[in-house]
């Protein structure tokens, strides 16, 4: 069943409830947000393989945001740092790495195509748990044209969830079929 999650600001979000509600990355290449079907540009991420090249990716604070092998990551993809879904999602997660007491057993990265500084603001408002990276693909695209999370029709990223192990092979990949939806941890 279907966790639905209600906000102080009265905003409703759904979790997906069965395999159903996400959708076979590198079989199936679209996603709805709400009753809009978008298309998603094929792409190299798969369970099994290599995480697509991250070398593009910048930080919030403009070094560079690629995925350093030896630890275990967690990858939060995110249409837009300046949604409701999106907003309510990260603070979320980085409340709950606070209310762990401690730092997490992998590295956690956001990554979206907001520039480096919208990130930082966005950290600095929100008071984000300093164990979260944000890297942002804004500049090169790379990850985004490479990886099968593009929405064609919005030149964002489809909202995921990417598990690496310590040599950043892809471990789960998560795409809810509703990009309004959350991704189960």
């Amino acid at each position: 069943m279907a966790k639905i999650i209600q906000t102080l600001k009265g905003e409703v979000f759904m979790t997906p409830a069965t395999t159903q509600d996400y959708i076979s990355l590198g079989q199936e290449h679209a996603v709805t947000f709400g009753k809009t079907q978008l298309t998603l540009k094929p792409g190299i991420l798969a369970e099994g393989e290599p995480l697509p090249c991250t070398k593009g990716l910048v930080s919030h604070n403009l070094l560079p945001g690629y995925c350093i092998p030896g630890i275990k990551k967690r990858i939060i993809v995110v249409p837009s740092l300046d949604t409701p879904v999106c907003e309510w999602q990260v603070k979320e997660y980085s409340d709950r790495l606070k209310s762990a007491g401690s730092h997490s057993n992998r590295a956690v990265y956001v990554l979206s195509m907001d520039t480096p500084f919208a990130q930082a603001r966005f950290i600095r408002e929100h008071d984000i748990h300093p164990g979260i990276t944000f890297v942002s693909d804004y500049a090169c695209r790379q990850f985004l044209d490479n990886s099968g999370l593009k929405i064609n029709e919005l030149s964002i990223f489809a909202r995921a969830l990417i598990e690496c192990d310590e040599n950043n092979v892809v471990t789960r990949v998560s795409v809810p079929r509703d990009i309004t939806h959350l991704p189960v941890y």
